[in-house]
């Protein structure tokens, strides 16, 4: 049997083979894979100490309680919510709009909201990292369909296909480590649910991460999606 300990990072791997599918598969879309992928690569150490907090307690690799499995797993799930849909419906990016550079004032923004939102709800109503993080993710998607109205088909669909993505991850993985979220989850914590043995509230995260991820860089960057290949 293959220890606990590799099992993030085996994790993570699997899902890395997915994510090089995606960069081989469209090299147009190479630059928001890789921004995408950073940012939230950057993410995953730096939030995870909060899912340490009351979510769950998974064994690294190296021994410390936040290695470079945070960093993969960030790195290779935003780069996939950011570009599946756009893959699996042959959608590419068109030249940017008037409105563009407004990315200047919005990223500090939103990097600010995201902070504020989880701080709060986390600190002050203590309320479970994994809930705060699903709220946080559903304030920052209204605002970008607020502005956006047209990404509202992208960002719902992203986020049915990562949860599905993930479920699939699962089903598979727990065939290897059955007993990974007896081990790892603090599931007392949770709301008891499962689908396909796997807790409700990790779907219910990719799902949520999804639809915020998946319009990010067109909400970003002014660009629209279109049928035909990319204007340059």
């Amino acid at each position: 049997m293959i220890d606990y300990k590799y099992a993030y990072l085996i994790g993570d791997l699997f899902v890395g083979l997915f994510w090089l599918g995606l960069y081989i598969a469209r090299k147009d879309l190479h630059k928001e894979l890789w921004v995408t992928s950073v940012v939230f690569g950057l993410c995953g150490p730096l939030t995870a100490v909060l899912f340490l907090r009351d979510y769950w307690r998974p064994q690294l690799f190296l021994g410390p309680s936040i290695g470079i499995e945070d960093f993969l797993f960030g790195f290779f799930i935003g780069g996939i919510a950011g570009v599946f849909y756009k893959e699996l419906f042959h959608k590419h990016l068109s030249r940017r709009h008037d409105r563009s550079h407004r990315w200047i004032w919005f990223v500090p923004s939103f990097v600010i909201l995201g902070v504020t939102i989880l701080s709060v709800t986390i600190l002050y109503f203590d309320i479970n990292s994994v809930y705060a993080s699903i709220f946080m993710f559903g304030i920052v998607t209204l605002i970008i369909l607020f502005y956006r109205h047209d990404l509202l088909l992208e960002s719902v669909t992203s986020g049915l296909l990562v949860s599905l993505l993930m479920a699939l991850f699962y089903v598979v993985f727990l065939k290897i480590f059955p007993e990974l979220f007896s081990r790892w989850w603090l599931l007392s914590n949770l709301s008891g649910l499962f689908i396909f043995q796997i807790p409700v509230e990790e779907l219910w995260w990719a799902f949520s991460f999804g639809i915020m991820v998946g319009p990010l860089y067109e909400f970003f960057s002014g660009r629209k999606l279109v049928n035909n290949k990319r204007v340059t």
